[in-house]
């Protein structure tokens, strides 16, 4: 019944192009080594190649939660329903669904990685688990942590787990802290050093098939927010772009601009325009 879930990637080569990367490029750039193919992707298990996925994943793919706000539906975990939907479409999705599409790219890439269940902290002490993302062990033994579907403050790569040092990655700052019970804190430090607290997660590995009731509890639950506040935000080179509460915020390079979308024609306008979407993905959301 759920078998989906665990399914490969349909096709690499059409995630990648969709990240606006060349696959062809892509592989020769980071593994010149290997001999030309025209169906087989690959890359070298590494930071940099990493940092490069999740840089263009953020620029090209939105966060969004509009089947989840705006049609009240129960978005689908299976690979391929995913992947029709956000390479296919050229839609976006909260986090279940893009770190979960992410995940299965770089398992098709041969990395080695595996999901991880977090607490988001500014949503209250002891919040239930509504986040997720992935673990990844390089070829040195070091192990990093890539987030493609946070929506909030996010880093432009993955971030070293074993690390207790400020890493920077663009413009922002964080940390990680190893608490007592084993657990881990991912800290965003802000620009005039206050710490706030973004995850709580343990290291260890969350079956795939678990993510599924946390994403209905997400998308369905009475208080989850998702559920009751539209959410869409997409990285620019001059800063993040999104939309809460239908409001446009445009940060331009420490700028904020923040323009009302009261109508719906103003707000699909703005799908279309900083987000992406064309206009033939969004002839269900209502007006």
């Amino acid at each position: 019944m759920y078998e989906g879930v665990f399914s490969p990637i349909p096709d690499p080569g059409a995630y990648l192009a969709r990240l606006g990367l060349n696959p062809d490029d892509y592989r020769k750039d980071l593994h010149p080594q290997l001999p030309d193919s025209p169906s087989a992707y690959s890359a070298p298990h590494k930071k940099e190649a990493l940092d490069i996925l999740i840089r263009a994943h953020l620029f090209n793919i939105p966060f969004e939660n509009l089947d989840i706000y705006d049609l009240k539906r129960e978005v689908s975990l299976d690979v391929e329903d995913i992947f029709e939907k956000i390479v296919v479409r050229h839609r976006g999705g909260f986090c279940f669904e893009l770190n979960g599409l992410f995940c299965a790219l770089l398992e098709s890439l041969g990395f080695a990685c595996r999901p991880v269940a977090q607490r988001v902290l500014f949503e209250g002490e002891c919040p239930p688990c509504g986040h997720r993302s992935t673990i990844v062990t390089l070829d040195d033994g070091k192990r990093v942590v890539c987030d493609v579907g946070f929506g909030g403050p996010t880093p432009l790569g993955c971030l070293y787990l074993d690390c207790t040092e400020v890493q920077r990655s663009g413009k922002l700052s964080f940390r990680y802290e190893r608490r007592a019970d084993g657990l881990y804190r991912f800290i965003y430090i802000q620009e005039d050093g206050t710490e706030m607290p973004l995850h709580l997660f343990s290291d260890q590995e969350y079956n795939k098939i678990d993510f599924v009731s946390l994403s209905v509890y997400m998308s369905r639950g009475e208080h989850a927010r998702f559920r009751n506040e539209r959410v869409l935000n997409r990285m620019r080179e001059e800063g993040s772009v999104s939309i809460q509460d239908d409001v446009l915020r445009l940060h331009d390079n420490g700028r904020l601009t923040e323009i009302p979308l009261p109508s719906y024609e103003e707000k699909k306008a703005a799908y279309i325009k900083y987000f992406g979407m064309p206009a033939e993905s969004l002839t269900d959301i209502p007006g």
